[in-house]
């Protein structure tokens, strides 16, 4: 199985290629409590697009290292992050590459795209927590381990069932104050440098978002003339496997498309 040494210990990954030579690849960093598997259908969905998937296990969870649903610090995302996009880019050296992330995933994705100016074509996030989240000093206070309820999640019937079923998925853990550490900085830094990207930013976010609400990206429209914000009637959280999931995947697939250019500087 494919792994590579990453900042915390073992990290797995997938790569889903397109039948053809792809226009475009996307480096993907999936959310709290998922794994990479989840994605086969946005894979599938972005191929048709022209667009191939390289994803991994964040630490800590599916077939990664690490303590259950702990991904670390935003800096060994990133780091994991990069490690990744390297490999895509020496897999097919003149296919370009843009990145992207759901829900926690989505901040490491922004920063990865912070860090190296030109590595990426557009970025693209999810169910993104790009402001501070109301309820999660609650969260912290509590002693009761940090749960997602499923109908915050998705409605779509196929999805829940693998979150229900798969042994790799969950949606609790024993992490409530290793997220608010993990977000609290990545806040501050996404007030610092984000309004001086001049990267596009695609955030695709469910009008009914209970876990990141959408009016914590709206927010951003005024400060990031790049941003472009795709409200998803009816979606919770988990916008990509919502069931809305391949209108969803073909917006994300056109703007990619759209952002191709005929050279990408590493």
């Amino acid at each position: 199985m494919p792994y590579f040494d990453g900042a915390q210990g073992r990290v797995f990954y997938r790569h889903w290629p397109a039948a053809t030579t792809p226009t475009a690849a996307l480096i993907f960093l999936h959310g709290f409590g998922e794994h990479s598997g989840l994605y086969h259908r946005y894979a599938a969905e972005l191929a048709s697009h022209g667009v191939e998937l390289w994803a991994l296990d964040q630490p800590g969870h599916g077939l990664s290292e690490g303590e259950r649903g702990n991904v670390g610090s935003c800096d060994a995302v990133v780091h994991n992050a990069r490690v990744l996009t390297d490999l895509a880019a020496a897999h097919r050296p003149d296919v370009p590459l843009a990145i992207g992330g759901h829900s926690l995933g989505s901040l490491g994705a922004v920063f990865a795209a912070l860090d190296r100016p030109g590595r990426y074509t557009s970025v693209v996030v999810s169910g993104a927590p790009l402001s501070p989240l109301p309820w999660l000093q609650a969260a912290v206070d509590s002693d009761d381990p940090f749960e997602l309820d499923l109908d915050a999640l998705s409605a779509d019937p196929f999805y829940r069932d693998e979150l229900a079923n798969d042994p790799l998925a969950f949606t609790a853990a024993d992490i409530g104050g290793e997220l608010s550490r993990l977000f609290t900085p990545a806040w501050e830094r996404l007030d610092r440098d984000l309004p001086a990207s001049t990267i596009p930013l695609l955030a695709v976010h469910g009008r009914n978002d209970a876990v990141a609400p959408l009016d914590g990206v709206t927010a951003w429209q005024d400060r990031l003339p790049t941003l472009r914000v795709e409200v998803v009637a009816d979606g919770a959280h988990d916008v990509l496997n919502e069931v809305a999931h391949a209108h969803v995947a073909a917006v994300i697939g056109r703007h990619i498309g759209d952002h191709v250019p005929s050279a990408v500087s590493s």
